[in-house]
């Protein structure tokens, strides 16, 4: 059993160049079960100071390939990591009951992907970018869907709703942003109006 020794100790020391079935305690609280190689993360539990919990592969101490991110009971992710981050396929399920599945790219949503919103039964079902809904289908209903492209995962410019029997009501939005004030970090807090234009 390894204990007490920092990331940098059981990384680097020559001693440990380690292969097999070890537990390590980290000086910040951390702690991790698993196999290593040659010294090496390579798949186990990391247990973080903060609660959270990964289970998976690593590869140069970093979260890769297949793994499990638990923040909460209620809030996970599953899927692939590359050099520490969200990259590849995975799911995503939030505290307040939505779930995204889809691409990622940098912790980021990124390309194709469906978000559900648990509070109103809506989904979102199309491209993302850096976390943001760009150009899609706005699942509203069975029989109500409204498609376009989006700015701020709100509508934005020309799309259109589409009703049963193929019915289509062309639609354009506009999405003003105004400043309204300087929060304690100062950053700027931007107010998102949106309205349709008929």
């Amino acid at each position: 059993m390894i204990e007490s020794l920092s990331e940098k100790e059981v990384c680097k020391s020559v001693e440990l160049n380690y292969t097999g079935e070890a537990k390590v305690k980290y000086k910040n609280g951390d702690k991790f079960i698993g196999t290593f190689e040659n010294g090496e993360k390579k798949k186990g539990k990391y247990y973080y100071s903060n609660k959270s919990v990964y289970e998976g592969f690593f590869s140069n101490e970093k979260k890769s390939g297949v793994g499990k991110l638990i923040k909460s009971e209620h809030e996970f992710y599953y899927g692939n990591f590359e050099n520490g981050r969200k990259k590849g396929i995975g799911f995503q399920k939030y505290r307040n009951g939505d779930f995204y599945y889809g691409e990622w790219k940098n912790n980021k949503k990124y390309g194709k992907g469906i978000y559900y919103f648990s509070s109103t039964k809506e989904y979102y079902f199309g491209e993302w970018c850096k976390g943001n809904f760009i150009s899609g289908e706005w699942l509203i209903s069975n029989e109500l869907k409204y498609i376009g492209k989006y700015f701020r995962n709100k509508p934005q410019f020309k799309g259109y709703f589409l009703f049963p029997n193929e019915l289509k009501m062309n639609v354009f939005y506009k999405q003003m942003l105004t400043i309204s004030n300087i929060n304690e970090n100062n950053e700027e807090q931007i107010e998102l109006q949106w309205n349709r234009i008929d």
